[in-house]
């Protein structure tokens, strides 16, 4: 079966350079194509994906979402298996890719993802999040992800992402996917031996702007969630892993001070809706 990579990009040169590099030294898999879908970049994205070989799809920032890019991606791939992979990913091994499509010989697989590793020290929340998201067995609550992980486009082509939901920078329309496909009997795998290094770091003004959005659209969000992984934890657990990891910055500035910030963006996104709603 043949494998088409799908990457997205926007201004993303160093990182998309360091990703092929890593993608080039695999070992037992060969792809059949990449195929970057790129947001208007500016800073030689194109260029260097060219430079590898890769066939670019250009898309205007502004009509930009999850669900319409993976579509898009698949739409435009000739493999029969899509592999979605995220442009800032770093792949641990060599054996990465191969431990994800060598389970696609099974005629019922639909879909299979890989572990993700947050990076040390880079965001001590999200690693927080990311090892609950992801541990190292086989079986995760995330049911799916297309940071690091491949899906069957016959099945795709029967069952293709939602692009219509409500709120649709929120992410998890993956995991819909899956949990869709599972209902029509098909398989969705997950594969901890696939591992990658994966973590953000959101600045305060991309955090604000999706507390106010969760407010504004609260119930569109709360329906559109039902069945997916939305990161639920403890608190007491998040306050005991940065105390333990010595995370006293993060502790008091991240968790109360910015946290306060982000419950009044929230009220404000309620209250608009209300003021709406008049």
């Amino acid at each position: 079966m043949k494998t088409s990579i799908v990457i997205r990009t926007y201004n993303h040169s160093q990182l998309l350079k360091r990703l092929l590099n890593k993608i080039s030294h695999q070992k037992r898999f060969k792809y059949f194509e990449i195929v970057v879908i790129d947001s208007s970049s500016k800073d030689g994205t194109v260029e260097i994906a060219k430079n590898y070989g890769c066939r670019v799809v250009n898309v205007n920032p502004k009509d930009f979402s999850h669900a319409y890019t993976f579509n898009l991606g698949a739409e435009k791939s000739k493999g029969d298996i899509i592999f979605y992979v995220s442009v800032d990913i770093i792949p641990k091994d060599e054996f990465w890719a191969y431990n994800i499509i060598k389970h696609f010989k099974y005629k019922k697989v639909a879909g299979v993802f890989g572990k993700q590793e947050p990076i040390k020290n880079f965001n001590p929340v999200e690693e927080f999040k990311t090892k609950k998201m992801f541990p190292a067995r086989e079986k995760s609550c995330a049911f799916f992800s297309n940071a690091s992980g491949a899906i069957k486009k016959s099945v795709w082509e029967k069952n293709k992402y939602d692009e219509k939901i409500p709120y649709q920078y929120i992410g998890g329309e993956d995991q819909k996917w899956a949990k869709a496909v599972e209902k029509k009997g098909w398989k969705i795998i997950y594969e901890p031996k696939s591992i990658v290094y994966h973590s953000h770091k959101y600045s305060l003004k991309a955090r604000l702007k999706v507390a106010y959005i969760s407010g504004l659209y609260q119930k569109e969000i709360q329906k559109w969630n039902q069945g997916v992984y939305v990161g639920k934890y403890n608190k007491r657990e998040l306050i005991n892993y940065l105390i333990k990891n010595k995370k006293f910055k993060v502790l008091f500035i991240d968790l109360l001070f910015f946290g306060v910030l982000l419950r009044f963006y929230t009220l404000r996104g309620k209250l608009k809706r209300k003021l709406r709603n008049l």
